[in-house]
């Protein structure tokens, strides 16, 4: 007879993604994940197929949360929507700040030791997802501005990448989810740059 659940799935992953969050994924053993989720090691090993398999699916809670709160508008949107994602990396309270960075930034630079293939292919989907709402939102402009558009959307979305991760890497190594504003302060002053006066 299988043993009654005494958590909750959903509460369990939140509360395990913000444990992995702060702490990283490599140096967390599975008794200090039990004292800090709750969870015990039987749950963490059959509901969830071992230690990475939570981390797997912390990523995926963390990853749809950033792209349903944050990313989505770039859908619709246009350079407006960048600039305000961008702002929201630094502005506490948004879904995708915190003194602890990036859970995928920090994810890369574990793995870089790691060598998981699962949790790179978990990272480069979140860089994929970003990359192909950038790209959306960009390609929007361009067609609103039509010729006179001075920028190329697929060159300038890769390029935004590379800087939300520089952005997260300072907020984490101050442990302030305000240190990368200067960097946020110019990628918006050149995002506006590309809009018409």
């Amino acid at each position: 007879m299988p043993r009654p659940k005494s958590y909750d799935r959903q509460d369990a992953i939140a509360k395990a993604c913000n444990v992995f969050w702060e702490h990283g994924f490599q140096d967390l053993g599975v008794r200090e994940i039990e004292r800090l989720t709750g969870l015990n090691q039987f749950a963490i090993r059959s509901e969830f197929g071992g230690k990475e398999g939570l981390y797997l699916e912390t990523l995926k809670y963390y990853c749809d949360a950033a792209i349903t709160a944050e990313m989505a508008p770039m859908k619709q949107g246009s350079i407006p929507e960048i600039i305000s994602f961008f702002k929201g990396l630094v502005t506490p309270g948004s879904t995708t700040s915190s003194d602890y960075g990036c859970l995928i930034v920090n994810t890369g630079i574990e793995n870089a030791r790691i060598q998981s293939p699962r949790l790179e292919n978990a990272v480069r989907s979140y860089w994929n997802s970003l990359e192909g709402h950038f790209l959306i939102a960009l390609e929007n402009e361009h067609t609103a501005q039509g010729e006179g558009a001075t920028f190329t959307p697929h060159i300038l979305a890769a390029s935004l990448v590379p800087a939300v991760m520089g952005i997260h890497a300072q907020n984490r190594s101050q442990r302030d989810q305000t240190a990368g504003r200067p960097l946020v302060d110019l990628i918006c002053s050149i995002l506006s740059g590309y809009r018409p006066s």
